[in-house]
């Protein structure tokens, strides 16, 4: 029986996994020993990544919407469509109301390609992907930001640190090959530290648990830089600017807004000032937050205090949800930037890609995900689901039913597909070669081991049959010749190529090594009139916190896990819930007389619902925990936002009283 060697699409680790094959048939799958992520481990949804290749519930055919319901179609009749649909929409109203999402689900070539087309066949920058709000909303793409964007810790890093902090994240849950580097850790002696509302499974390893009130992590950090900073004399104006911007937070002060003891404050703050080789874990938990900006660039600004005050070096090792996110945006998925993070505002920049291309770039930047929906008339979806994975579905949702036209590119069925024109079917992990670019930029291989599933391509064949549709041919023989054309594009793939990537485990892109200490921007005397005004307004009448947690039941809402009959069974995905899961503490529970089970009803200022009720010592007291998943059926009591500065959607916490029903 042969075996393939490929990379695991679920999450952003990049495990390496061998996929049994039988006859045509993918049966199975074996961890790799020594691959240097999976060391020989694999998770549950590793073990069962096979059964996406053979899903009954993959689609087969090409479908087009005839009589109101998507009805199987030839793939000429789809291909035809769905350009000449784009192609009219946008003569009629111009480039602007015409755009595509990609995917941190698909392959570093597919999303060039899709990039591509967008820029080449359709003269548009409206190129996006909904899951870059995950870890990198448009704020962090401005310059005070940029050092934010790329990783530069690696999972290997966990085994040499010296003091680990797991901020607002559960790696049991979401990226098991971290728990796992943890565990070891601990056997050797590292401590660990856990900030989070909610306990995760690692809670026993963690020799400090702060739980601050939900929406005041940054004023946490404030307290923690602080405190460390206290009786350290600064060595640079950039060191002496940062101790002054958090002068003012004591930890008493940290205390009575954050809930943490100025004492608990004070003794994390010392294992930080002591640490020489400090990572932080930080997973979407951390960057759907009322303030992902500034909290991100305070936890950075930690770096001032390791390796005992000398030159800052990175401690934030970033762990996204899905395989490619990161490759997705270094591949030009991104409404401002084309492969590599080069803008395309610039000259020089568009000049290069124009030679390349044959065809000139529109110089305007293009629409982020989730402004494209409500503007644009027409849109292109290659395995993006923004009904499923924006904080504001029920929008989402109003928008796609809304529009002239919708074409989507995918393997399973989503929120998305349901109110698609057209649906064209793709190919899944082992059915197409490619590369995936992991959470800490390792560049390996994905590696065809059987033929697609009934009529389905590969995504960068189809996005190839509708670029000559679209009237500007993009011709490959293969994934490889797109890759190599990545690499002649790009700085940090210069030296990418499959006949590179298939000696040892991939490599691994070149990151910064030392970073430039940040400004913290909301830690000046405005900063108590931004608490008074973000921080939900508790009282008699709503008494607790409730806020929307990523890592609770965080695999349930996820197409491929519902595609997978195993893990569907056993995530509880095929269990629909009619209301929605919030999680209380036992103590909070008791003074209102609720059973573990029970029917409340959760009011707000803005609205109420019911929900069943989970009594737990894993959550806070004062807290509320709503699983995202659940967050469009929690919509009146919870409504989505927009940052004020960024326009990008947001779930902020709320004030909410529960009572039995």
């Amino acid at each position: 029986m042969p075996y393939v060697m490929t990379t695991c699409p679920f999450c952003g680790c990049g495990c390496g996994l061998y996929l049994e094959v039988q006859g045509q048939k993918v049966v199975g799958v074996a961890p790799s020993v020594a691959h240097p992520v999976s060391q020989g481990r694999l998770c549950v949804k590793g073990w069962h990544a096979h059964e996406l290749a053979t899903s009954p519930r993959r689609f087969r055919t090409p479908l087009v919407r005839r009589d109101g319901r998507l009805q199987e179609a030839s793939w000429e009749e789809a291909l035809d469509l769905v350009a000449s649909r784009l192609n009219e929409i946008g003569a009629a109203g111009g480039p602007s109301v015409v755009g595509v999402l990609g995917s941190a689900r698909g392959t570093n070539e597919e999303n060039y390609l899709l990039a591509k087309l967008a820029r080449c066949c359709l003269g548009t920058n409206n190129v996006d992907f909904t899951d870059r709000l995950e870890a990198l909303p448009g704020v962090f793409d401005l310059p005070q930001y940029r050092h934010l964007t790329t990783p530069s810790l690696a999972l290997s890093d966990l085994d040499t640190a010296d003091l680990i902090l797991i901020w607002q994240s559960d790696p049991s849950q979401e990226h098991p090959a971290v728990a796992s580097r943890v565990m070891r850790a601990v056997e050797r002696g590292t401590p660990v530290v856990e900030v989070a509302i909610r306990c995760g499974q690692l809670r026993s390893l963690a020799q400090h648990r702060l739980a601050p009130r939900p929406g005041t992590d940054v004023y946490l950090v404030y307290g923690l830089l602080r405190a460390a900073l206290e009786g350290r004399r600064p060595d640079t104006p950039a060191a002496e600017a940062l101790a002054a911007s958090v002068s003012d937070w004591a930890p008493e002060r940290t205390e009575a807004v954050t809930g943490v003891s100025a004492d608990l404050v004070s003794k994390v703050a010392e294992m930080i000032s002591r640490a020489h080789q400090p990572v932080i874990t930080c997973t979407r938990a951390t960057t759907v937050q009322q303030h992902a900006a500034e909290l991100l660039n305070s936890l950075s600004a930690l770096s001032c205090l390791s390796n005992g005050g000398a030159q800052p070096r990175p401690v934030i090792l970033w762990l996204s949800h899905y395989s490619n996110l990161q490759g997705a945006r270094d591949m030009g998925a991104v409404p401002y930037f084309v492969t590599g993070c080069q803008s395309v505002v610039r000259e020089e920049t568009r000049g290069k890609f124009s030679r390349s291309w044959g065809i000139d770039l529109p110089v305007e930047p293009g629409l982020a995900a989730w402004d494209m929906l409500g503007q644009v008339r027409g849109m292109l979806v290659m395995g993006d689901d923004p009904v499923g994975r924006l904080p504001d579905a029920g929008r989402a949702r109003t928008a796609l039913e809304g529009m002239e036209f919708l074409a989507v590119i995918d393997i399973f069925p989503t929120a998305t597909t349901e109110v698609a024109h057209v649906v064209l079917p793709g190919a899944s992990f082992a059915e197409k070669d490619g590369t995936f670019t992991s959470a800490d930029r390792r560049v390996q291989r994905v590696r065809q081991a059987a033929s697609s599933l009934g009529a389905a391509r590969p995504e960068w064949r189809i996005l190839c049959e509708l670029s000559r549709r679209l009237g500007h041919a993009m011709s490959y023989d293969s994934p490889s010749e797109i890759m190599d054309e990545i690499a002649a594009l790009t700085p940090p793939y210069a030296s990418v190529s499959f006949a590179a990537l298939d000696v040892g485990w991939g490599l691994r892109l070149p990151a910064a090594d030392q970073v430039a200490l940040p400004e913290l921007n909301g830690a000046d005397e405005e900063t108590q009139s931004i608490v008074h005004k973000t921080l939900p307004a508790v009282g008699v009448e709503f008494p607790l916190v409730m806020t929307a947690d990523c890592c609770l039941r965080a695999w349930v809402d996820d197409p491929m896990v519902g595609g997978t009959v195993t893990l569907r069974r056993e995530l509880g995905a095929d269990r629909a819930a009619a209301l929605p899961i919030i999680e209380i503490s036992s103590a909070d529970a008791n003074e209102s007389q609720l059973r573990d089970g029970q029917r409340v009803r959760v009011r707000s200022r803005t609205g109420e619902m019911e929900a069943v009720a989970h009594v737990t010592d894993d959550v806070s007291p004062g807290a509320v925990v709503l699983p995202f998943a659940m967050r469009e059926l929690a919509a009146e009591v919870m409504p989505p936002a927009l940052h004020p500065d960024s326009g990008v959607p947001i779930l902020p916490p709320c004030a909410v009283s529960v009572h039995k029903v």
